[in-house]
C-alpha cells in the first residue's frame, strides 16, 4: 500500500513527446501530428502481435489497493483516490467516468461532470472545476458503495472521457485489486452516550482529503479519521464561553485503548489550543498535540490525537490491554476545539502513513446531524445540532461510524 509521488509540474507537452520519439528513431521532420492523427499511425505500426498503443492526454494511477468497510448504515463502503496526471500542453476536461468491474466490463458506478468536478482536487486555486491544466497532476477522491460483500468486485477499472482541445478521449485504465474487506475489530475508544462522529466515512473533505506530501510521498492518513465530539442531552456541544475548553462537553472525557497493543509514541506537555479557531502557524511534529500511537500488530496502528496536556497515562514501549486508560480529551496541537481525533493507519506515523478503515465492536445509535454545515452551525454558535432518524435505529456490532451518526458506547 505504497503510494506513488506527485508528477513534478515540467512543461511537458503530448506533441513534444511525440517529436522526441520521432526524432529518437531517426524522424522528427516537419510538424508534429494532432492526437487523432496519431492515434490511427501508431495503432497501424503496432502490427498484430501486440495491442494498439493509444496516446492518451491523461495517465491514470491508484497507489493503494482500497480495503472494503462495512458502515453503520449497514453498506459496504470502498473509499480510494485516483491520481490524474496531464501530459498536455491545454487545459484538460473531466466528462465523466464509469468505473468497472474489471472481470466483467460491467458497470459499477458512473460519475458525470459535475460530480468529477466536485471530487477532483487539484493545487491550483485558479484551476477550472473539473480540469486539469498542462502538466499539472490531481486527485480524483472517489467513494463506492455496495449492498455487500458478496457483490464486491475483485479487481476495478476506470474508463474515463476527457475532453482536449474540443475533442472528446475515453480511455480504460487504473486497474487496481480489491482489497478483502477489513476485519479489524476494535473497542470504543471512549465510554458514554451522545458521541457525535464528526468529518467521519465516506465524503468528509476535511479528513478523506487530507492527502498531504511528505518524505517524497504523498499519503492520505486521514482517510477514515473521526473526531468525536459530545452533545448534552439538548445536543449542544459545548454550553457557556466557547473560548474555554471546559465547556465543551467532552473536554476531559477518558480515552481507552481500543485493543492490546504496543505504545509507540505518547507525547505530553504541550498546552491546549485555544477554541475557536485551528493555529495559524504550528509544527508539524506539533500537529497532533499530545497524542498516543499504539501498534495494533499486522501494520496497523491506532492513533488518539489532540489530549488534554498531563493527561497522558502511558509511555512508548509500554504494553497496553484493551480498555486501559490512555488519558483525557483536549484540544492541543492543530485543533480548533476539544475532540478526540481516532484513525487507524498502515504505519506508525500519524500523517506519513496511509488510512485504514475498521470496525467498532458495539455501539446503539438512533440519529446523526443532517449536514456538515449543521453541525458548523451548532459548534461555531452553540446551538444543537440538527438531527435526523438513522435507518434502523438501534444496536450494531462490528461495523464502522459513519459521518455525523450519534452513537452511544458500552460503559
Amino acid at each position: 500500500m505504497k503510494t506513488s509521488p506527485w508528477f513534478p509540474a515540467a512543461a511537458i507537452t503530448a506533441s513534444s513527446l511525440v517529436a522526441l520519439a520521432l526524432v529518437a528513431c531517426g524522424g522528427g521532420g516537419g510538424s508534429s501530428p494532432s492526437f487523432s492523427a496519431l492515434f490511427g499511425s501508431m495503432a497501424a505500426a503496432q502490427g498484430s502481435g501486440a495491442p494498439p498503443a493509444k496516446l492518451t492526454p491523461v495517465a491514470m494511477r491508484i497507489a493503494n489497493s482500497p480495503v472494503p468497510v462495512t458502515g453503520s448504515d449497514g453498506v459496504v463502503h470502498v473509499v480510494y483516490e485516483v491520481e490524474l496526471s496531464s501530459y498536455t500542453g491545454t487545459s484538460v476536461a473531466l466528462q465523466g467516468m464509469d468505473v468497472l468491474d474489471a472481470a466483467s466490463g460491467s458497470t459499477v458506478a458512473t460519475l458525470g461532470a459535475s460530480e468529477l468536478a466536485s471530487r477532483l482536487v487539484v493545487r491550483d486555486r485558479a484551476a477550472a472545476p473539473g480540469s486539469i491544466g498542462p502538466s499539472q497532476v490531481g486527485l480524483l477522491y472517489l467513494h463506492l458503495k455496495f449492498d455487500g460483500s458478496a457483490v464486491l468486485p475483485k479487481t476495478l477499472a476506470h474508463r474515463l472521457n476527457v475532453s482536449e482541445d474540443g475533442k472528446s478521449i475515453v480511455e480504460t485504465g487504473a486497474r487496481i485489486a480489491v482489497a478483502a474487506a477489513t476485519t479489524l475489530v476494535l473497542g470504543a475508544p471512549l465510554r458514554g452516550s451522545r458521541y457525535i462522529a464528526g468529518d467521519g466515512c465516506c465524503d468528509a473533505v476535511r479528513h478523506v482529503r487530507a492527502t498531504l506530501p511528505l518524505n517524497a510521498d504523498t499519503f492520505t492518513a486521514q482517510r477514515f479519521a473521526i473526531d468525536w465530539e459530545q452533545l448534552d442531552e439538548q445536543g449542544r456541544i459545548y454550553v457557556g464561553n466557547p473560548a474555554l475548553p471546559s465547556s465543551y462537553v467532552i473536554y476531559g472525557k477518558p480515552i481507552y485503548a481500543v485493543a492490546d497493543g504496543i505504545v509507540v509514541t505518547a507525547l505530553d506537555g504541550l498546552k491546549d489550543t485555544p477554541p475557536g479557531a485551528l493555529p495559524p502557524t504550528i509544527p508539524i511534529e506539533e500537529a497532533d498535540g499530545n497524542h498516543v500511537v499504539l501498534d495494533l500488530g499486522g501494520n496497523r496502528f491506532a492513533t488518539f490525537a489532540h489530549m488534554k496536556p498531563g493527561s497522558v497515562l502511558v509511555r512508548a514501549g509500554e504494553t497496553v490491554r484493551k480498555g486501559q486508560l490512555l488519558g483525557e480529551v483536549g484540544t492541543s496541537g492543530n485543533s480548533s476545539e476539544p475532540h478526540l481525533h481516532f484513525q487507524v493507519t498502515d504505519g506508525p506515523s500519524p500523517l506519513a502513513s496511509n488510512g485504514l478503515p475498521y470496525l467498532v465492536q458495539s455501539l446503539s445509535a438512533a440519529q446523526r446531524g443532517v449536514s456538515t454545515a449543521a453541525y458548523d452551525q451548532a459548534s461555531g454558535r452553540g446551538v444543537p445540532v440538527a438531527l435526523e432518524p438513522v435507518p434502523q435505529p438501534g444496536a450494531r456490532q462490528n461495523v464502522m461510524p459513519m459521518d455525523l451518526w450519534i452513537v452511544d458506547f458500552p460503559s
